[in-house]
This record gives structure tokens, sequence and C-alpha cells, in this order.
């Protein structure tokens, strides 16, 4: 059976949760916030425990407290949590060795320092999926917790030793009344500490991986590692299917019929997970040959590879040991969003080091972006001067010519598609407008497949726009994606480009000639005090009072030589064509 859906609907998803960590060490509680940002919750932090009173409401989901804290300690925090009748989970989180007397606190686990990072994680994001329990389970997982811990201690270091006895005879009438409720969390849990090994895996390994083919085959070893086999496939721009990476399959991968997952590349709904809980006897031997007879129920996911609503590809993965859940599909949606960026990283940085790219220009006609519709309307002509992605939407700053400045941005505002627009300066001849487009265009779409647009003109309607991508991109599907972002595109031209380089030294070299020896003084000096960090190690004040001059002095001197510095950044960044 095949069933799809997407990971918003779920829920038990960890998301929009908050985490407050309670501790009077600073730094720890820090420390902790550090290791859980962007992680999908958001994290607060509260150095003590009034702070910690003062803070937990109905809002928080899981509290990381510390029990030896000054005035009011974490376990008198504990107490009034649950005499207000905030459903949140605790982890006790304590260089306090546990005793006996923790038999009856009604915290969620307890950990004891020093505690790594992964520990951290692991109990946030179990606690969390607790929180979906019935009460009974949950309160069987508290306890257990309880006795694992009181169970690291030697027998007779207890103070009641007695009261373990009757720990552990409560934990087996819970369990025999809801066996198999409990199983089925049991199983539940296990899959998740799997599933978010695996996205940390993932995530260390793309720090290292250089290529896009690097990434893919990385996915694929760790999802392998972690269940049976998976495979990714990329669509070409012929809409064949072609696998590019694979890891713990028994077969040639083109013996595989593909079709399952044609799905999985609409570009319409492109975070949709397809499950398969139970897939055919003709499926399971195409994929794993020989193995295919020591294996029984085989389950999979197909997950799409996206990034900003672009869809690089579908990874699909195998369990031979159970099927995948709501909560799996939601962090197989995750990892697909964080491959999908990844290679998307990986692109951009290739295009940005590469000693040559590809051109490809385009005629925009009418109709073709909410630019040249506007050059339509007020009469003028539009040249890009740069363009920076900001969410889902794109800022451009472009130069006008044949009409005022004022004029184009009257005109402009009635546009839905146009979210802000400005005047940055206005001439007589010529002004420079900011403008902020949240839909879908040719340009937004070529900046989401990792190219770098290099011009846009556009005068009464039409015009040209010119991107450089990647020599081994595929140029293909790009073309695909840009001319059917809108109406009235077409690609008129490819080329190859050489990028100009230039060595460190002679970046050097051409800084130093444009800084004056006080502006260098000024600069170093800055930082060697700390004035450029946050917060800043020295005020503006300090820094000129060692170099002898007034702050105003020093500010002039100081953005004199920023713009210089940022000048000779991006000339470096600019490409020579080569000639056709």
């Amino acid at each position: 059976m095949v069933t799809n859906g997407s990971a918003d609907g779920h829920p038990d998803r960890v998301a929009e949760q908050t985490v407050l960590v309670v501790d009077d060490d600073e730094d720890l509680a820090d420390t902790c916030k550090y290791w859980l940002s962007g992680e999908r919750y958001t994290v607060e932090t509260a150095y003590g425990g009034r702070a910690a009173l003062n803070r937990i409401d109905d809002s928080v989901d899981v509290v990381l407290l510390d029990r030896r804290m000054p005035s009011i300690s974490g376990d008198d925090v504990l107490e009034e949590i649950r005499a207000r009748g905030i459903d949140c989970r605790v982890a006790m989180m304590t260089a306090v060795e546990p005793d006996t007397d923790i038999v009856d606190m009604p915290f969620d686990t307890y950990l004891v320092k020093p505690v790594s990072e992964s520990d951290v994680k692991e109990t946030v994001e179990e606690l969390l999926f607790r929180s979906g329990f019935d009460d009974e389970i949950r309160e069987y997982f508290a306890l257990e917790s309880t006795e694992q811990a009181l169970g690291s201690r030697e027998l007779d270091e207890l103070r009641e030793p007695e009261a373990l006895d009757e720990l552990r005879s409560r934990l087996d009438a819970v369990r025999s009344e809801h066996e198999a409720a409990i199983q089925y969390r049991e199983e539940q849990l296990d899959r998740l500490t799997r599933v978010n090994g695996l996205i940390r895996d993932v995530d260390r390994a793309l720090i290292d991986a250089r290529t896009r083919d690097e990434i893919e085959q990385t996915v694929c070893d760790a999802v392998a590692d972690a269940h049976e086999a998976a495979f990714i496939l990329r669509r070409t721009a012929a809409g064949v299917l072609r696998c590019t990476a694979q890891s713990g399959l028994g077969c040639d991968p083109s013996d595989v019929d593909h079709s399952f997952v044609d799905d999985v590349f609409d570009p319409n709904d492109p975070d949709d997970v397809y499950r398969f809980d139970d897939i055919t006897a003709t499926h399971r031997s195409a994929v794993f040959n020989g193995r295919a007879a020591d294996l029984g129920t085989v389950s999979g996911l197909c997950v799409p590879i996206t990034y900003q609503g672009t869809v690089y590809g579908a990874l699909t993965v195998y369990d031979g040991t159970a099927a995948f859940d709501d909560e799996s599909m939601a962090l197989f949606t995750d990892l697909g969003a964080t491959v999908g960026n990844g290679i998307n990283a990986a692109e951009s940085k290739r295009l940005l080091n590469g000693d040559s790219v590809v051109e490809l220009e385009f005629s925009l006609g009418a109709d073709s972006d909410v630019l040249a519709t506007l050059t339509t309307d007020v009469g003028c002509a539009l040249s890009l001067n740069g363009v920076a992605q900001v969410n889902d939407g794109v800022t451009c700053f472009v130069t006008v010519t044949g009409a005022a400045g004022s004029d184009v941005v009257e005109s402009a505002v009635e546009y839905d598609a146009i979210s802000n627009v400005r005047i940055v300066t206005d001439g007589a001849d010529e002004s420079v407008i900011e403008v902020r487009i949240d839909a879908d265009s040719p340009l937004l779409t070529a900046i989401d497949h990792g190219a770098s647009v290099e011009a846009l003109e556009l005068s009464n309607g039409s015009g040209s726009l010119a991107i450089h991508v990647a020599a081994d991109a595929d140029h293909g599907a790009l073309v695909e994606a840009v001319t059917g972002a809108a109406p009235n595109v077409s690609v008129v031209a490819k080329r190859e480009v050489e990028q100009s380089t230039q060595s460190t030294e002679s970046f050097r070299t051409e800084l130093d000639e444009k800084l004056t020896d006080r502006q260098k003084a000024v600069l170093e000096t800055s930082l060697v005090s700390g004035y450029f960090d946050w917060p800043r190690g020295s005020t503006a004040e300090e820094v000129a009072d060692s170099l002898g001059i007034s702050p105003p002095t020093l500010h002039e001197h100081l953005r004199a030589a920023e713009r210089k510095l940022i000048e000779t950044y991006f000339d470096e960044l600019e490409t020579t064509p080569a000639s056709d």
C-alpha cells in the first residue's frame, strides 16, 4: 500500500514548541541553548529558580532543570510546576547523584552532569515525543527513567534500598496492564532515536562533502547503515529518472522500475513523502536480488530532496524490520530539506570557485516578469545592479532610465507581487530603485537552482536575462525550470565563460594600493582592540583615543576603508566573458 502526506499535518511533530533551560550556571545554560539551536523548537534560558517560575507557563513544553540552585531549588521549581497544573515534560539535569528521595518526584527523566550535546538533544527529542503518549504510558516511562537512574547506584549506597524494590514492582504492574501499548511506544522511540541519529550523521557528513555527487553518496551510505538500503534519483531534462547514488542494494539500480516515485517530483506539492507499507514481492526481488529471501515485510519511504520549492531529486529508503510511522515521515521530510540545502550550497560554491562557468541567456517577453510589465506601464528601462534572495523572495536594486523614480515607485506599489519599493538615489537622468518581489519569477527560479544572476535588461515590456551556472550542472533542467516559471521566456544562447581568478597576494596588493596608511592603521587597530566583536571589546572613543584622533575622524577613516575593502572584494567576483 502506498500513502502520502505532508509532515506539516502530523500532530506529534516537534515544531513550534518551547524548551526552557534552567540553571544558575549561565555558561552551561547558554551552552545547552547553543546545542539545541537550529532544531525544530524554540529554546529559552532562565538563570535560576525564580527566573524559571516567572517564565514557566502552558507555552513551555520541556524543561531542563538543575536541582542545586540558590534561593529556589530545582526541587521547589518542579513542585510548583506540578502545583500549577502545567503539563510539561521535565528532565532533572544535575550534578546531584540520585537517591531514593527521587522516587516520588514528578519528573520525566534524570540526567547526571556532566552531560554531552547528544545527551541533551536526545533527551529533548524523546520528551517532546513522549508528550503525545497517554497519561498511563507517560507515567510508565517516567518511572522507568527513575529506576534506571537509581539502578546506576550501588544498592548499599541508597538510603532506602527497599524503595527501589517497590518502584520496580510498580513498573511491573503498569507494564502488565498496558503491555501492548508500551511495546508499541518503545518501538516508536527506538525508530525516533535511529532517525534522529541518522539526521545528525548526515549533518556532520554534509560539512565535509564538496560536490553534489559526494553529498548524495554520503546520504545513501548513512541511510543504508541505519536502515536496509537507499538510492537517490534525479530527473533529467528529457524526463528520465536516473539513479545517481545507492547503498545496500543487491541489484543494478537501472533494473528497478522507478515509476512509483513520479509523484515525488510534482512541483506543485514538493513536500509530500510517500510511504510503502509493504512492497510487492516483485519490487523486493528487483531491489534486493538474492537478499530478498532473507527479508520479511519490507517498508519504504520516498522523500523529495528540496530547497525552497526546487526538487533536486528523490531519496528512497527501505527498512526490513519495522514500518515507517508518521513521525518518521516528518523527520525524513526534514532530512530531504537538509540534503537539498547542502546540494544548493555545494552548487553555489562550485559556481563561485570554478575556473569556468556556463552563461545562459534568456529572452523575456510580455508578462514574463513583474519588472518587465512595470517597464511597459511606466515607459522606462530597467537595468539590474544587484539582487539578493531573502526568504521566499528577492530584493532587486535596479537603475531606471526614461522615467522619474517617483513614477516607477507609484506604479510598483499597485502590484501584488511587489511587497516593498523605495527610491535609493534619485537623479535627473536616472534613478536607483530597491524592489522586493515575493512572487514566482524567472529571476527567483534561477537563484533557487544555484545560478548567479549576471545581468537583467528590460525596456518597454521585454528584455534579456543572463545567468551563470557551474559547468557540470544540469543545464537542461535549469533551462526547463526558468522557461517554465513564466510565459514568454525562452533560452537564446549558451556559452562558456572563463572566470577571472585572483591570488590572495594580488588581492592584498590591490587593496594596499587603495588604502591610505591612516586607513590601514584604523582598520588594524579597530580589529585587534575588539571593536568589530559583539559585544564590542572597545568603544569608538577608546579606539580613537589610542590612535590620537577624534571619534568623528575615526568613523570617517573607518567608513572609507570598509568601502574600499568591500569594493575590492566584489570587483574580484566579477567574471570576464570569453569571446564567442
